[in-house]
């Protein structure tokens, strides 16, 4: 997000969760202890400071990007702000944007070295002032597609803001090119690379990827972040507020194995280049093509494609898109029945089939294909096997959660005899039936709904059912759009939809919902 409105290249939940340290009340701000925590998880920046610190941590997100610069500016984070947003939890990022490197673009200042140490030094006692602890790391944006004849400048920028703040403080916000070169000179310790002018590479060194611009958050506009380590600079909270859907984790798809997400990423190694056959099996020209992929990219060199390398095959496709990016997520949408032509035109068909996925996942509905979508779409289900199906866990439900497991476990309560109101709200009512319903099983009475408690509520549902336990099937297959009325009547319409869900999920089609089919509902 440009804090001066220059543009950029080409959710609203909480992702995974992020713990990158506690806080620690001072009488001069919040300090900073770092976690043993590695979960990476997702943030926002933006410069609009009317979004509250409530907002941010309501849609979920567990830490935020906010902006340092020439003062007046209404828009820079204040040490109000950062109360709030640490009393919300929310982890904070510093970062400072300048005019002055935007100037850049008309020709490079004198003595880059003198600016650099200048705008450190602002940078530096805004961000004390804020509450921020002295050892936390400051970013400096490039915030535009610098030339490799600016290079020399640009590290002799950073040798300025080094010279105020110390190099293992030093970070830098850009594109590929700007985050490697200055990684590579030793210039950086921190870096926050945006997908804009990287041509769909990733620095794996950077500690913060800006993944997607142009997102909303409680009607404001704002920029998708991912964390890519445990401590990417945050201070503040620890990053854990927030509720709502978690996005699954990308998938380990290796040699020898089968499947539409195996055929997705042979669509993607194409769209960089490779010359394979995209036929879903998993073999030694698909093995040597990953592994030409990961060397191209920086990436360990393994041959598999696990979690950063699905994080830098994927690209986002919109309407407009062509080619096999677009297959690839023609063929990632038709795993959830939507039953598309794998043509690698993104029209109003794949259109609607990603705005209809998007609203089945909670994620935000734009009906482009991008960073969220690519995961919930990947990391969902089994889309790769080289054996049996491998249902998800049983997922934890407990008191203050909302959505649609909340709903579907209060009317499995219900089926088994509670006497509360299904309105997907955990409440004091559903805390009390799920003890008492704990207690009747002989299960250890904690209230949360977890594995045990899970399999001991699920019953078996098909055609001619009805009943609770039916609404709660049904609650479930309209997590994946499928758009049935929650009548408790297990006919026709229930009866397709099932059978598409185990289709896309491969599961055994044989349109019932047993403990399989119930497993890969819930925990998916």
């Amino acid at each position: 997000m440009s804090l001066f409105g220059h543009s950029r290249q080409l959710s609203r939940r909480r992702l995974l969760t992020l713990a990158g340290g506690a806080a620690v009340a001072t009488a001069t701000g919040i300090a900073f202890a770092p976690s043993a925590s590695a979960a990476t998880g997702y943030g926002i920046d933006y410069s609009d400071a009317s979004l509250t610190a409530g907002s941010v941590a309501a849609a979920g997100y567990g830490f935020v990007c906010r902006y340092l610069s020439w003062l007046p500016n209404p828009k820079v984070l204040t040490l109000s702000e950062a109360q709030a947003l640490t009393a919300a939890d929310l982890g904070i990022v510093s970062n400072w944007e300048s005019d002055g490197l935007q100037d850049w673009q008309s020709g490079v200042p004198s003595d880059p070295y003198a600016q650099g140490a200048g705008h450190a030094t602002e940078a530096q006692r805004q961000a004390l002032a804020n509450g921020m602890p002295s050892s936390r790391p400051i970013y400096f944006s490039v915030d535009f597609d610098l030339q490799p004849s600016m290079y020399s400048a640009l590290n002799s920028y950073f040798d300025g803001v080094a010279s105020v703040i110390g190099r293992s403080r030093t970070g830098a916000y850009g594109g590929y090119h700007v985050i490697g070169e200055l990684f590579d000179n030793g210039k950086i310790a921190w870096g926050w690379q945006t997908y804009a002018w990287s041509g769909g590479n990733w620095d794996s060194r950077a500690q913060l990827r800006q993944v997607q611009n142009g997102i909303a958050v409680a009607g404001h506009d704002a920029d998708l972040d991912q964390a890519m380590a445990a401590d990417f600079g945050q201070w503040g909270g620890t990053g854990g507020g927030g509720t709502g859907v978690i996005l699954p984790s990308w998938p380990n798809i290796t040699d020898g194995m089968t499947g539409p997400s195996v055929q997705a990423a042979q669509y993607l190694l194409r769209y960089h280049g490779a010359s394979i056959t995209a036929d879903g099996e998993f073999g030694s020209a698909t093995l040597a093509a990953a592994k030409s992929f990961q060397s191209a990219h920086g990436l360990g060199v393994d041959g598999q494609i696990g979690p950063q390398t699905w994080s830098a095959l994927i690209v986002q496709v919109q309407s407009g898109s062509s080619g096999d990016a677009v297959r690839a997520a023609q063929v990632e949408l038709n795993r959830f029945g939507y039953g598309l032509t794998v043509d690698g035109n993104f029209g109003s068909g794949t259109e609607s089939a990603a705005r209809a996925f998007q609203s089945a996942h909670s994620l935000g509905v734009d009906g482009q294909v991008g960073p969220q979508t690519w995961q919930m779409l990947v990391g969902t289900g089994n889309g790769a096997t080289g054996g049996g199906t491998v249902a998800p866990p049983w997922p934890n439900v407990i008191d203050g959660d909302t959505g649609n497991n909340v709903l579907a476990a209060q009317y499995l309560l219900r089926y088994h005899g509670a006497s509360i109101t299904a309105d997907g709200q955990f409440g004091s009512a559903t805390l009390a039936a799920t003890k008492s319903f704990q207690s009747a099983h002989g299960l250890g009475v904690d209230g949360q709904i977890g594995p045990q408690t899970w399999s001991a509520l699920i019953v078996q549902v098909q055609s001619g059912s009805s009943g609770d336990a039916v609404r709660a099937a049904q609650v479930e297959l309209n997590k994946f759009g499928y758009g049935l009325a929650v009548d408790g009547s297990f006919g026709s319409g229930t009866v397709s939809a099932a059978r598409a869900f185990q289709s896309a999920h491969s599961l055994g089609v044989d349109g019932q919902v047993g403990p399989q089919t119930w497993q890969m509902l819930v925990g998916s």
